[in-house]
């Protein structure tokens, strides 16, 4: 089984003490206990959604039609860079931002999803819980991300419901949950080991759900098949 990990730094393993405790690769090992599974990186730091995108046109195909797992986290580096806009608080400006990540990540799930795989897609958490405009920004774009997935037939996976009230534990170098914590260096934005294992369960969880799901739908249509043939 390949399982194809799509994002930006977290996904990446950014905050990871190691790579073996980074979220996807955690899932991987997970999935590897009942079958083997290989699992396909394509994330950087500092990706937005557009670099995402761009980067897919690099990859041969077989990796997009082998994937049995998708999972795709994006999104960080669209709100932090356009943060000199967004905080003027305009609702206009959030909405274009949102709504040019939409463009891209429609794009991405375009590209990527396969009417046999199970493709997840998560929200992104706020880590300055403690300022209301990042609150309002990350829900924005949050209700963006859920619309996408609810109009793809994608696992939704509720990042922000994980962190919330343990963004303390779960954010590196976390002080007071405001945006003026920001650093040239040590910024509280990546999840630690803590947070990395827990954005593996909420993914972990969501599949689950979502397989177990599929295997019972397909076990209706067989029975179906043999009551009709019988």
């Amino acid at each position: 089984m390949l399982m194809l990990a799509l994002g930006d730094s977290i996904t990446y393993g950014y905050g990871a003490t190691t790579p073996e405790h980074s979220f996807a690769k955690l899932l991987q090992k997970q999935f590897a206990k009942n079958v083997r599974a290989t699992l396909h990186v394509q994330a950087k730091p500092g990706w937005t959604s557009r670099q995402l995108n761009r980067s897919l046109r690099e990859l041969p195909a077989c990796i997009f039609d082998e994937a049995e797992i998708v999972t795709l986290m994006i999104g960080g580096n669209d709100l932090l860079k356009a943060a000199p806009f967004l905080l003027t608080g305009s609702a206009d400006r959030i909405a274009q931002v949102c709504e040019r990540s939409r463009e891209e990540i429609e794009e991405i799930v375009e590209c990527a999803n396969r009417s046999y795989n199970t493709f997840a897609l998560a929200t992104l958490y706020n880590p300055f819980p403690n300022f209301g405009l990042a609150e309002q920004i990350t829900n924005q774009y949050n209700d963006m991300l859920r619309a996408v997935a609810a109009r793809n037939g994608l696992v939704l996976v509720e990042s922000q419901k994980s962190f919330r009230g343990r963004e303390h534990d779960y954010v590196e170098n976390y002080r007071n949950g405001l945006f003026r914590d920001i650093r040239l260096f040590r910024n509280p934005i990546h999840p630690t080991d803590a947070g990395h294992h827990a954005l593996y369960q909420a993914f972990y969880r969501a599949l689950q759900r979502a397989r177990a799901r599929e295997r019972a739908k397909a076990q209706r249509r067989r029975l179906n098949r043999q009551t009709r043939r019988a």
